[in-house]
């Protein structure tokens, strides 16, 4: 079992985060410099609100942050912060996501399917979670946009991997420091959508 509250949740409570997540977005961003001031970012699967809320820090009151569930985020508010309801793969959804913005500059995912604690079966719904975020992505990424998404580490990922370098200048993989330490997560960091042009 991993120690649930670790200094990363005491430390999401203590500054009103609500979770541990942010701190991986704010490790990925500093390191990789994905979202800038004044950007439009989509946060497809945003529940509880913790992504929302380090985008919000970082894009500023000149950017937007539009986030989108299944499930309510709650205490949230802002003229830049915009929250859908909704299944991300309907097009009623997508409707209202496009007529927040027409494009963004960033999308987000920190999305992850129910898990067995079967790898590769848990690996294979990751895989194929992430494969419809990133299609859905391709609807409303600006070009040279950047993309980020959380995956669970298996067989495939080097295939899917080799497929994205096909649409960005740049694909990374990285493990933040707030990574539980038998978590087998990783992050897709995408940097300049091409279409595969």
């Amino acid at each position: 079992m991993y120690k649930r509250k670790d200094r990363f949740y005491k430390k999401a409570k203590q500054e009103g985060y609500k979770s541990r997540a942010a701190y991986k977005l704010k490790e990925i961003n500093d390191k990789h410099n994905i979202i800038s001031k004044n950007d439009y970012v989509l946060d497809a699967g945003a529940a509880p609100g913790g992504w929302s809320q380090i985008l919000l820090e970082t894009v500023g009151k000149g950017g937007m942050v539009v986030g989108v569930d299944l499930l309510d985020v709650q205490g949230i508010r802002g003229n830049n912060f915009a929250f859908i309801k909704g299944d991300l793969f309907e097009d009623d959804t997508l409707e209202k996501i496009l007529n927040i913005s027409g494009s963004y500059d960033v999308v987000v995912s920190d999305a992850a399917p129910n898990t067995s604690g079967q790898k590769f079966a848990d690996h294979a719904k990751s895989i194929e979670l992430v494969k419809n975020i990133y299609a859905f992505s391709k609807k409303v990424l600006k070009n040279d946009g950047n993309f980020i998404a959380k995956l669970f580490d298996g067989e495939d990922t080097k295939d899917f991997v080799d497929g994205l370098k096909k649409s960005f200048n740049k694909v990374s993989i990285y493990r933040p420091q707030s990574t539980r330490k038998n978590s087998f997560e990783i992050y897709l960091i995408c940097k300049g959508y091409t279409d595969g042009k």
